[in-house]
């Protein structure tokens, strides 16, 4: 039988990082041991390594002896994704590559959060459950200040919760803004004249202005939750786990780069003894699982997703934002280790889907 290599395409600090055992959030083992299970050797390479018209490339192995070794080996007909491939140069090696058969998932897995919301709406179904968002602009912002009393402004592309801002009504026409500066929490308030600041995020097109969800509280801090949807070992989308993202005293951003901590959500349920903790697990994976489904039906090749979803202090599922590359390290950092080792597995596990029903003669 063919040896089958499955391609785990990571950056270059990842990639240097292998043999020093420093992958950043990259849990190697948990790859290699579903890969073993499945009679599969994983191979890592950077896009630079790997050339469409060569029939081998270099990348790294780990060993019988636990040691990870550069080897020539033949090109992986399938590949996942864990990098970022927004680059022009990027775009078309990838493309060259799908062209000579190779099969990757999560090949594109940035992209804008208005194009997310624009996908979803096209759903009736999902409208009440998404927060009204638009460009980012005076007369946007103008239109939803009337509209509603608190308002979220942010990057339309990544921001790992960098730079938001919330406004917040305190009367008929006083705001508060609010933003985290140098780790500490910065208002002003202001009546009829913008801040500078919001002067600023205004006139940048790539920013969004968002309905504040108003989330369920946890010790009077809002809390979300991180949604790993991925494909399984049968190609079908499944919820490989789900933890709670906690905001730090005093902030509103529950990101874990910005402060926040990570809990199982059985945890933060149970201060909110109103909310059944099964009916809101259920809920909340039907929800994420219908959100994949359609961003699917649009996005070619996904495979792997980390869902942003809120809920209110009624238990009302809200819809927050989609990470192409979910990083994964909410769930360890909320000691849910066997979910962090499942959402590593079940790619391994898709991959070996892909060589059975979409690649049968590899």
């Amino acid at each position: 039988m063919t040896q089958k290599y499955i391609g785990i395409l990571v950056s270059p600090a990842v990639y240097n990082g292998i043999k020093d055992g420093e992958t950043i959030y990259e849990e190697l083992p948990f790859y290699e041991e579903a890969a073993r299970e499945l009679q599969m050797v994983i191979c890592y390479f950077r896009l630079k390594d790997i050339d469409p018209n060569e029939a081998q490339l270099q990348a790294i192995i780990k060993q019988n002896n636990g040691k990870y070794k550069l080897r020539e080996v033949p090109k992986p007909q399938v590949i996942h994704n864990r990098i970022f491939t927004k680059t022009n140069t990027a775009k078309e090696k990838i493309k060259q590559l799908q062209e000579v058969g190779i099969f990757i998932f999560n090949e594109n897995n940035r992209y804008s959060k208005l194009e997310i919301h624009d996908i979803l709406l096209k759903n009736q179904e999902l409208i009440q459950y998404m927060p009204e968002t638009l460009v980012c602009n005076r007369e946007n912002v103008m239109y939803m200040m009337d509209k509603y009393q608190e308002l979220i402004i942010k990057p339309n592309s990544g921001s790992l919760g960098m730079g938001i801002i919330k406004l917040t009504q305190l009367t008929e026409q006083k705001w508060e803004l609010s933003y985290v500066h140098e780790q500490s929490m910065k208002r002003m308030t202001f009546t009829g004249i913008w801040p500078k600041k919001l002067k600023q995020i205004v006139s940048n097109a790539n920013w969004i202005v968002q309905e504040r969800i108003q989330l369920a509280l946890s010790n009077e801090r809002p809390f979300d939750m991180r949604v790993s949807v991925q494909k399984n070992e049968s190609g079908i989308w499944q919820v490989s786990g789900i933890v709670g993202k906690v905001a730090e005293k005093g902030r509103f951003i529950t990101n874990v780069a910005q402060g926040g901590a990570c809990y199982p959500l059985n945890e933060l349920l149970k201060e909110l003894p109103h909310l059944d903790n099964e009916k809101i697990h259920h809920k909340v994976e039907l929800f994420s699982i219908k959100i994949a489904q359609l961003l699917d039906r649009e996005i070619p090749n996904l495979a792997d997703l980390g869902l942003d979803i809120g809920i209110t202090m009624e238990g009302k599922p809200m819809f927050i934002e989609c990470n192409g590359r979910d990083l994964r390290v909410t769930f360890r950092n909320a000691n849910m280790f066997e979910i962090w080792k499942r959402t590593h597995t079940t790619p391994i596990r898709y991959a070996d889907y892909l060589f059975r029903s979409v690649l049968p003669d590899q």
